[in-house]
């Protein structure tokens, strides 16, 4: 039976594999990370799922199709885009969506990294130190470009009145970006498309709107 399951699922990628598509549609998520072009998108694929797990015959055409973007765990469980639906619905627009670009960039190049890498550094839950690192340069370099020269937002955070320097944010932004990748499998061994975006969006929230450090 379980051969059989193997074979109807074999799209799939296999545990431990590079996952290139799956990593090149993560990095091109941030193309879109425009509201509300993103929460159309999100609420498509959030009904997708919610379908295949009340329909197998729909889960095998799901799977047929956007095999190589998943991972076996995601075959029967797991609601992907759940993470990416609660920050957009309870925060700040800004937040909410450079939370969904660290999940979309930090993850994958954590992945990278930790295949690249990992087996020389310190390891914990399944992750490594070099996964964790390159989350957090990314995470850095995001929040810099985001809320710098690529900003269009000013919701949460403004540079020119905020008493947090952007270089400081960025810095801060990196290591928000490089806890919430690496808890994932500590705590439950929760789905990081749920632990990313939510701890990301919750650990910056409170600095710049809770305690009023975002300025404007």
């Amino acid at each position: 039976m379980s051969q059989q399951v193997d074979k109807k699922f074999s799209h799939v990628p296999g545990k431990g594999s590079w996952e290139i598509p799956r990593k090149t549609f993560h990095y091109s998520i941030a193309a879109i990370d425009v509201y509300p072009a993103l929460t159309v998108f999100l609420c498509i694929v959030l009904s997708a799922e919610l379908l295949r797990f009340n329909f197998e015959w729909f889960n095998q055409i799901y799977c047929f199709v956007l095999g190589p973007l998943m991972r076996p765990t995601e075959i029967h469980s797991r609601i992907n885009d759940t993470g990416c639906v609660i920050v957009l619905y309870w925060f700040p627009l800004d937040l909410a969506a450079i939370s969904i670009v660290y999940l979309s960039w930090t993850d994958p190049t954590a992945s990278i990294c930790g295949k690249l890498w990992g087996k020389y550094t310190f390891q914990y839950g399944g992750k490594s130190l070099a996964g964790s690192l390159g989350a957090a340069i990314t995470g850095a370099l995001v929040t810099w470009l985001y809320f710098g020269p690529l900003a269009r937002y000013s919701l949460s955070y403004d540079p020119a009145t905020s008493p947090v320097p952007l270089s400081a944010l960025s810095i801060y932004g990196g290591l928000v970006a490089a806890f919430s990748e690496g808890v994932s499998n500590i705590f439950y061994n929760l789905d990081d498309n749920l632990t990313i975006p939510v701890i990301s969006v919750i650990l910056l929230w409170i600095p710049l709107v809770g305690l009023g450090l975002g300025g404007q």
